[in-house]
């Protein structure tokens, strides 16, 4: 019979030896992820978390462990409970009826917390994780994915260039962000408002070793640019990599879409990067983003779905 107890320090090892098959299956898979995330060093992150095991006799088979409260959760004022990929797994039996009951508990847990949001990430190929908790309420919210550096196949730019910025697009690059952050908030995707970032903001990560924009223009001037930062990278752990670059930011004024600017834009950067010796490319983006869905998935690989929950009541 399986008991669910409290995750304890003794837990860890066992629970990090449920995890690291699946990331080795995704590995496989995805043979662009970096060697990241070793059995020992998830171990020692669990030690140190809250959550629930599931054990049958002295064996564990199942954990789920968190952080919470997150105050004004991914920008909203509400507070979340999150769990990323490395903070649960299930090994062996029935992998919905043990995701249930874990969640059963850490459902009362984050309530109790005050959390407004539950949110968990799951890796991407696990058919029965995202089965179970799709059952139990939550929606897909973002998507982590990876690509080799190797260029794209796409057509010359026609009536537009493709170039690195400069210091000196610092302002137009300011101007483009402020419609870029507008288009988070309006519909369908009504995320939270977040701020752009100014000339200033821009001249400075422009500035740091490796980072580069890369913007499209036409006669009336700069009108796209993807954001590549080789510093602060701000996905899923076991998307980081040894030999990469993080798409931080992207956008193309609705008015210029459709000409293959975007597209245009990521060849460039990839042959770039791919000269300079970098091997992979990630980025994280919101599945309900459609511009943003439609266009990453046609190039990149996911490796983890994050899920989102808000509940209607918490008694």
């Amino acid at each position: 019979m399986i008991e669910i107890r409290a995750f304890e320090p003794e837990h860890a090892a066992a629970a990090a030896a449920l995890f690291t098959p699946s990331l080795a299956v995704l590995r496989r898979n995805v043979p662009e992820l970096s060697p990241q995330l070793p059995e020992a060093e998830v171990a020692a992150r669990l030690a140190g978390m809250t959550g629930f095991a599931a054990v049958e006799g002295r064996r564990l088979v199942g954990y789920l462990v968190s952080w919470f409260p997150i105050e004004r959760f991914r920008g909203a004022a509400r507070s979340g409970a999150y769990a990323p990929e490395w903070a649960h797994g299930v090994g062996g039996g029935d992998t919905a009826r043990i995701y249930r009951r874990l969640y059963r508990a850490a459902a009362a847990q984050w309530a109790t917390a005050g959390c407004d949001v539950h949110a968990i990430t799951l890796l991407a190929g696990d058919a029965a994780a995202l089965e179970a908790w799709f059952w139990s309420g939550f929606g897909l919210a973002v998507v982590d994915a990876v690509r080799p550096m190797q260029p794209i196949a796409v057509p010359e730019p026609a009536g537009f260039s493709v170039r690195a910025a400069t210091l000196a697009d610092a302002p137009a690059l300011a101007a483009l962000d402020i419609e870029h952050n507008r288009h988070y908030s309006t519909a369908p995707v009504f995320m939270a408002p977040r701020a752009a970032g100014d000339a200033a903001a821009w001249e400075l990560f422009l500035a740091q070793p490796g980072n580069t924009t890369w913007l499209s223009e036409d006669g009336s001037g700069p009108f796209g640019f993807i954001k590549f930062d080789a510093n602060d990278f701000d996905g899923a752990d076991v998307a980081r990599l040894d030999s990469g670059v993080f798409i931080s930011g992207a956008f193309v004024l609705p008015a210029r879409r459709g000409r293959g600017a975007a597209a245009a834009i990521l060849n460039a950067a990839l042959r770039h990067y791919a000269g300079a010796g970098l091997a992979c490319c990630a980025l994280d983006f919101e599945a309900f983003n459609p511009e943003a869905a439609s266009f990453w998935m046609r190039y990149f690989t996911p490796v983890c779905y994050s899920l989102m929950r808000v509940p209607e009541w918490r008694g």
